[in-house]
């Protein structure tokens, strides 16, 4: 069928300008710390987002990435999964309009493992999965790969060299009521030497995914990575 427009969380506040208009300049405080441009938050945990743009502001909307929109200028948001969400403000005056936008990393509030989210580090599955790489050239250059804030909690992407340049995909997937174990997929855009680390940090169990460099890297199909991840494990 057709798409459906976002639901709106609140109902509309429209705000005047007074006199003359006076173009409008997007601005909003995340509510939360943000090191390094990251804003970072919990499921189920309301975030408060202040409208604080400056001029004439007749028509604003938020989007929180998650299908929720609001017309308000004050709004309290909460997000139900994990991932990462670019939360954007857009305001206009009837003639001029403005967006501004923050990245949020919204991580479990019940974590299933013990997974630390970093540059270097991916969590997925409520926290349970630490996803990270290494990349290497033929000439022995070598380095770390890098998360790219965009992703869900089933599946990641990487960056090696270039942040709009993304190489690496993992997905880490729930197949236990199809054959008993937690699933790995990923593909890859590179002929460069990697070594993919997918680790359970409820059980210590490790999955490790390798390419040569020179050779086009292969699709990753593993359907039988994790086959002790569908067991209930004792708190880590």
């Amino acid at each position: 069928g057709s798409p459906q427009p976002p639901e709106e969380e609140d109902d509309d506040e429209r705000g005047g300008g007074g006199g003359g208009i006076v173009p409008p300049r997007a601005i909003f405080e995340p509510g939360v710390p943000c090191p390094d441009d990251l804003c970072r938050a919990t499921t189920g945990a309301a975030v408060t987002f202040v409208d604080q743009s400056t001029g004439t502001v007749a028509q604003r909307v938020w989007d929180f990435a998650d299908g929720r929109t609001s017309r308000n200028a004050r709004v309290d948001h909460a997000w139900s999964e994990p991932g990462f969400y670019q939360v954007s403000l857009w305001v206009s005056s009837g003639v001029h309009e403005s967006t501004v936008a923050w990245t949020f990393l919204v991580e479990a509030a019940d974590p299933a493992g013990t997974c630390v989210a970093g540059d270097d580090v991916r969590c997925l599955g409520d926290s349970r999965f630490a996803i990270r790489a290494e990349w290497w050239l033929a000439d022995g250059s070598h380095g770390e790969g890098t998360v790219a804030r965009i992703g869900t909690n089933d599946s990641a992407l990487l960056w090696f060299f270039d942040p709009e340049n993304w190489e690496v995909v993992i997905k880490v997937l729930d197949g236990c009521a199809v054959n008993g174990n937690v699933w790995v997929f990923g593909a890859s855009t590179t002929n460069l030497g990697y070594r993919i680390e997918v680790t359970d940090t409820a059980t210590g169990a490790v999955r490790e995914y390798r390419n040569e460099a020179g050779k086009p890297a292969g699709a990753i199909t593993d359907t039988r990575a994790f086959p002790n991840a569908c067991t209930p494990s004792a708190p880590p």
